[in-house]
C-alpha cells in the first residue's frame, strides 16, 4: 500500500489505490488517473508490502506536480478586462482626438501582461492580434492607438505543450478610451437662489438637486462625495456610480458633434434631502471610467475636491449628536464628569440657552447644586455644528443613579432636551460599583420577608398549629355523638313553641354563633341540660 508524508488531503486519493498483482505477477499497487493537487509539490511517498508478519518499505519517491493553467490578459497593474454584458471583455486605450477627430498616435501607450499559473515557471509566450501571431517570447506587450478595434490574445507554456498546442488565453478587445471629464455643473446657480441663503446656509429638511455634465468613452459614471469641516471625506448621500442617476446627451445637442462619434455625454443628478447637521460641508462630483477591473479612473479625485465645490452650511434647531452621553471615572476616582453632544446652528448661546437639569434644579454654566455642577461647553472638532457640555459630579454617591438629569438646548429654530441616564454611565454603581441603591435593597427585603410570611401562614394551615388549631375544635360533632344530645334536626317546627312551660318557667334558648356549626342548629332546655 502507499505511505503519505505531510500531505493529509493526499490519504483518500491513496487509499483508492489498485492491487495488480495478480496481472504482474509480484506484489503491485497502482494509482491511475488521479486528480492531483498543485500542493502536492515536495510531497514525499512510498510503498508498503506486508511480508511474513512484517512490512517492507520502498525508497520514497518525492512528487513534482507540473501543470500550466490557461493564460489570462491583465495590464501593468493586474487587472483584468472590464466585462461587458452580450459583448465580451474589453481593454481601453487612450485616445486623444485631433481637429479631424481621429485619435493622435501622441497619447498614452499602455501594457499588457500575459498572466500564467504554471510549474514549472512558464518560459515561451506568445501574443496574437486577430488569432494570428503578433510576437515572439516575451510575457508584456505595449499597445496604442493602432490596436483600437483588434481583439488581442496571449498564450503560454512550460514545456508541457507542444507549440502547436499552447494554451491561449481569451480574447480581449481594445477600444478607445477618452478620460472621463466634467464639463459643467449648476453648483454656482444654486447657491445664488432659494432655499440658499447668505453664506451658503440652507434650513434643514430642505429638498436640493446637484447636476454635473460628464463626458468619456467608455460610458462614464459620476461619484458625488462630501468633505466634511474636520477633512474627512465621505460618499453622498445619494444614488451614484452604477446606480446613479443619468440622462444621457443626444448628438444634436453638443457644441461639437462630429468630434462625439465615440464618446458619451450624461447629465448626472444627486438629490440630496438635508436631514441633520452631518450634511454640511463640501460637495464635488468626479466624472470617472472603467477601463480595467478594479479603481476606476476619476477626474477630479474622489479623495480631493476639484476647482468647483458645493458649499452647504446646515442650519436648523438643535439634535442630539450622533456620539451618546458619557462619563469619564478614574477608577479610584470619587468624582466623575458626564459629557453630552449637541449640534445647533446657530450655535446656542449661554447662559440661557444651554442648561442642566438636575431632578428639576437648573444649573446654568458654572452654577452648582449638591455634588453636581455645570462646568460648560466646548465646540467639537470633529463634527460641524456640534458642541460638548460636561456636568462635574463630586462626590459620586449611591443615589446620584436615580438622578433625573437633561439638558436643555435652544436657539432661535427651536429647542431639544436629552436625557442622560445616569445610572447606565456609571456602570450599576457609584461609589462602590458592586452595592445596590437603598430603594432597591428595601424594595428586595421587603418581597422576601412577604413571601416568608406567605410560607409560614400557610405551612400552619396545613399543620393545624398555632392559631390556626381552633378551627379543629369548630369541628361538628359525628353521627354516632347526636343521638345522646336532645337536638332537633329541622330548622322550623310544625307549630309555634310557647317560650313559657306549662309551670310558668320560661325556656331558654340557646344557638349557635359559629359558622362551623351553623349546619346543627338547635333548641336546649334547662332540663335537658345535666
Amino acid at each position: 500500500m502507499p505511505v503519505l508524508f505531510y500531505i493529509t488531503d493526499m490519504v483518500n486519493v491513496l487509499s483508492g489505490a489498485q492491487d495488480l498483482t495478480r496481472s504482474a505477477g509480484f506484489p503491485t499497487v497502482a494509482l491511475r488517473n488521479v486528480a492531483v493537487n498543485t500542493n502536492w509539490t515536495g510531497a514525499t511517498i512510498m510503498c508498503q508490502a506486508a511480508l511474513n508478519g512484517g512490512t517492507i518499505d520502498s525508497a520514497p519517491a518525492v512528487i513534482d506536480v507540473r501543470y500550466l493553467k490557461q493564460p489570462h490578459v491583465v495590464d501593468a497593474s493586474g487587472q483584468g478586462p472590464v466585462l461587458i454584458a452580450n459583448q465580451g471583455y474589453r481593454f481601453y486605450v487612450e485616445c486623444v482626438r485631433g481637429s479631424d477627430g481621429l485619435c493622435q498616435q501622441s497619447a498614452r501607450r499602455k501594457t499588457l501582461r500575459c498572466a500564467v499559473q504554471s510549474h514549472p515557471p512558464a518560459t515561451v509566450f506568445r501574443w496574437l492580434k486577430n488569432g494570428v501571431v503578433t510576437s515572439g517570447n516575451g510575457a508584456d506587450i505595449t499597445i496604442g492607438t493602432e490596436m483600437i478595434g483588434q481583439s488581442i490574445q496571449c498564450s503560454a507554456n512550460n514545456g508541457l505543450f507542444s507549440d502547436n498546442e499552447m494554451p491561449a488565453s481569451q480574447a480581449v478587445q481594445i477600444d478607445p478610451y477618452s478620460a472621463a471629464r466634467l464639463i459643467q455643473d449648476n453648483f454656482q446657480t444654486m447657491q445664488s437662489a432659494a432655499p440658499f441663503q447668505a453664506g451658503n446656509r440652507i434650513d434643514m429638511n430642505q429638498q436640493v438637486n446637484l447636476g454635473c455634465q460628464v463626458e468619456g468613452s467608455p460610458r462614464p459614471l459620476v461619484f458625488w462625495k462630501l468633505n466634511k469641516s474636520n477633512g474627512q471625506v465621505v460618499d453622498a448621500a445619494c444614488s451614484q456610480g452604477f446606480d446613479g442617476q443619468y440622462q444621457e446627451v443626444p448628438l444634436d445637442q453638443r457644441a461639437q458633434p462630429a468630434l462625439a462619434n465615440n464618446l458619451v455625454r450624461l447629465n448626472a443628478v444627486c438629490s440630496l434631502r438635508i436631514a441633520n447637521y452631518s450634511f454640511s460641508g463640501q460637495y464635488w462630483c468626479s466624472a470617472c471610467s472603467y477601463v480595467s477591473q478594479g479603481t476606476p479612473e476619476c477626474s477630479p479625485s474622489l479623495d480631493t475636491p476639484g476647482p468647483s465645490v458645493l458649499s452647504v452650511q446646515v442650519q436648523g434647531p438643535p439634535m442630539q449628536s450622533d456620539a451618546d452621553p458619557s462619563v469619564e471615572k478614574a477608577p479610584n476616582s470619587e468624582s466623575a464628569v458626564v459629557t453630552v453632544h449637541y449640534c445647533a446652528e446657530p450655535a446656542p448661546k449661554p447662559p440661557r440657552d444651554v442648561i442642566f437639569a438636575v431632578d428639576q434644579n437648573e444649573l446654568q454654566i458654572g452654577q452648582s447644586w449638591q455634588n453636581f455642577r455645570f462646568e460648560g461647553t466646548t465646540q467639537n472638532n470633529t463634527l460641524p455644528n456640534c458642541y460638548i457640555a460636561r456636568l462635574h459630579i463630586s462626590p459620586v454617591t449611591d443615589a446620584d443613579q436615580s438622578r433625573q438629569i437633561v439638558l436643555k438646548v435652544q436657539n432661535t429654530y427651536g429647542s431639544k432636551h436629552i436625557a442622560v441616564t445616569l445610572g447606565a454611565l456609571l456602570g450599576g454603581g457609584a461609589a462602590n460599583s458592586s452595592s445596590l441603591s437603598g430603594w432597591v435593597l428595601a424594595l428586595i427585603v421587603f418581597i422576601a420577608v412577604g413571601l416568608l410570611a406567605s410560607v409560614v401562614v400557610v405551612f400552619c394551615v396545613r399543620r393545624n398549629l398555632l392559631c390556626f388549631d381552633k378551627v379543629k375544635s369548630a369541628t361538628p360533632y359525628d353521627d354516632k355523638r347526636k343521638p345522646n344530645l336532645n337536638v332537633r334536626q329541622t330548622y322550623a317546627e310544625e307549630a309555634p313553641r310557647p317560650l313559657y312551660q306549662p309551670s310558668g318557667q320560661p325556656v331558654e334558648v340557646m344557638r349557635c354563633e359559629s359558622r362551623t356549626e351553623s349546619a346543627y342548629q338547635f333548641y336546649l332546655s334547662k332540663e335537658a341540660v345535666v
